[in-house]
């Protein structure tokens, strides 16, 4: 029973390592591209959960031993279906597409594109083969009732802040709605700017998806 205990919480360690290079890595590019800061992500702290999902998938279907394109193909397959699937269930469930690959080649309804698959598979690679190991390593140098209670703590905080940022994705939803002046499928400047002045965390979540998009009932 430990032991299986014992594995959750090393998938849970996982998923929050990955979510934060993860976050790391998005806000380094942003900063890369558009230089400045971005606070990246669905979440208010430094963690996106993609990421450390994928991570945790791909750690728990792929092997060490499996050869090097298996690795490649399988990271790209699982991360791409993984992005599909997140992107449409989040427009089903909010209305609102968060990231949008049209304007890229060899797109898929522009929820996924090539050129994010390459880099799964490249990212699956590295994971399985060299970040892993390294981490379990690192895991097995821990006292396991400290390593057990830090993590804990921290999914703790992650659920914390996941309900917190939920319920402001909701109300983003609610006020885009109630300030709209028209019904176009890409939220105006005029809605954008009044909702960034209605609450920080809005200014936050737009920020970070400066391409949103709201899909509301009833367009004509």
């Amino acid at each position: 029973m430990f032991d299986f205990f014992y594995k959750f919480i090393i998938i849970c360690a996982l998923f929050l390592i990955y979510s934060f290079i993860g976050w790391i890595i998005e806000v380094v590019y942003t900063f890369i591209t558009e230089r400045k800061f971005v606070n990246r992500g669905f979440l208010i702290g430094p963690l996106v959960p993609i990421w450390g999902t994928g991570a945790v998938l791909i750690t728990l279907i792929l092997k060490p031993d499996d050869s090097l394109f298996n690795l490649i193909v399988s990271s790209a397959f699982i991360g791409t279906f993984l992005e599909y699937v997140i992107n449409y269930l989040m427009e089903k469930m909010f209305k609102v597409r968060w990231w949008d690959y049209s304007h890229l080649p060899l797109n898929i309804n522009g929820r996924v594109c090539l050129m994010s698959s390459c880099f799964f598979g490249v990212g699956g690679l590295l994971i399985v083969k060299y970040i892993n190991p390294i981490l379990f390593d690192l895991f097995n140098l821990i006292n396991s009732s400290l390593f057990i209670f830090l993590v804990i703590i921290f999914m703790f905080l992650a659920l914390t802040d996941f309900c917190i940022s939920f319920n402001i994705i909701q109300k983003l939803k609610v006020s885009a709605e109630a300030v709209r002046k028209d019904y176009t499928e890409e939220i105006s400047k005029k809605v954008k700017k009044v909702l960034m002045d209605k609450s920080i965390g809005f200014k936050r979540l737009l920020k970070a998806f400066p391409n949103i998009k709201f899909s509301f009932k009833g367009k004509r």
